[in-house]
């Protein structure tokens, strides 16, 4: 008989567990705090005074086919916004920040762009990626918010006295003032064997699995561990409420154990609440966050409209 479980996630959204089963786990060292896999491992009181969470959110303005003689490469012009809210018993927004970028695949390198909106006049900084894949330019957005998130999250670990957690996985490996972890909301790759995978599916909320080392060359530059933010309810499939936390490996092994402990008693009273499309892995502050940061991106069809006419006039000129 074959047995269905939800997953809490919106359909629009994908799943929150995505990872072939069928898929060869990738490198990873499952005993770098402990040989013991048999039980989930508790993580004590919730003790934070201030927490920072930084998150991104980035849109895809308007698609392009660019020509440069007889090459056609795909390109898209588009917008992110990254920020940070900070947490020590009121939540309040800090430090954002507002780019856009014109990119272009094939390793075309297009011109800076300035569209006016209004009043306003945008700036589209030039970025190009290697290839012709029409989702490269996407990637390409993608990877150069990521690396605006990693010097927002460095800048709030300077401040020492506060725990920053990054939605997604760590975006640079620098040593931090403070602990900077990764969160990561959707499973899309497997790094342990059934026999350590399985503890996953134990795990109550605020209870984690041992650290794992991840890295490549034989060369760990990240310790790694699941842990579970809300009980797991009957519909849903025992990878739903799991969050994969990260933080780089020259934290050191000790202190990691203890960043490890601290964020798995913290994050189940940050959960996402029901009304969010990604619950709960979506963890709360940064869903007020990502909207935040969406309306200052600007309103995403009037920026488009302003696109289209300067192409319009952009395609006078030339002709």
């Amino acid at each position: 008989m074959v047995t269905l479980r939800a997953d809490p996630w919106m359909p629009d959204h994908g799943m929150g567990f995505q990872a072939r089963d069928d898929e060869t786990p990738a490198s990873a060292d499952p005993f770098v705090e402990t040989e013991d896999w048999s039980r989930p491992i508790g993580s004590g009181p919730r003790a934070e005074r201030c927490v920072v969470f930084v998150d991104g959110v980035r849109r895809a303005d308007l698609r392009l086919i660019a020509e440069e003689g007889p090459r056609r490469v795909p390109g898209l012009l588009g917008s992110f916004a990254v920020g940070a809210v900070r947490c020590d018993g009121a939540a309040t927004f800090g430090d954002h920040e507002v780019r856009r970028a014109v990119v272009l695949g094939g390793g075309v390198r297009p011109e800076p762009m300035e569209v006016a909106v209004g009043e306003e006049h945008l700036t589209f900084e030039p970025e190009s990626v290697t290839g012709d894949d029409p989702d490269g330019p996407l990637a390409g957005l993608q990877a150069r918010m990521r690396k605006v998130e990693g010097l927002l999250a460095a800048k709030a670990a300077a401040e020492g006295d506060v725990l920053v957690l990054a939605d997604g996985p760590l975006a640079f490996f620098d040593s931090t003032v403070a602990p900077v972890v990764g969160v990561i909301k959707r499973t899309m790759a497997r790094y342990l064997s059934p026999d350590y995978e399985s503890l996953i599916a134990q795990l109550a909320p605020g209870r984690r699995t041992p650290l794992f080392g991840l890295g490549d060359h034989d060369r760990v530059r990240r310790y790694s561990w699941y842990t579970r933010l809300v009980p797991l309810r009957v519909p849903w499939h025992d990878r739903a409420g799991i969050v994969r936390c990260e933080v780089r490996a020259g934290l050191g092994l000790q202190e990691s154990v203890e960043v490890a402990h601290r964020v798995s008693a913290l994050l189940p009273a940050y959960a996402g609440r029901p009304s969010d499309p990604r619950t709960p892995q979506n963890l709360a502050p940064v869903a007020g966050l990502e909207g935040w940061l969406r309306h200052r991106m600007g309103h995403a069809l009037i920026v488009r409209r302003a696109l289209l006419e300067h192409l319009f006039h952009l395609s006078g000129e030339a002709a």
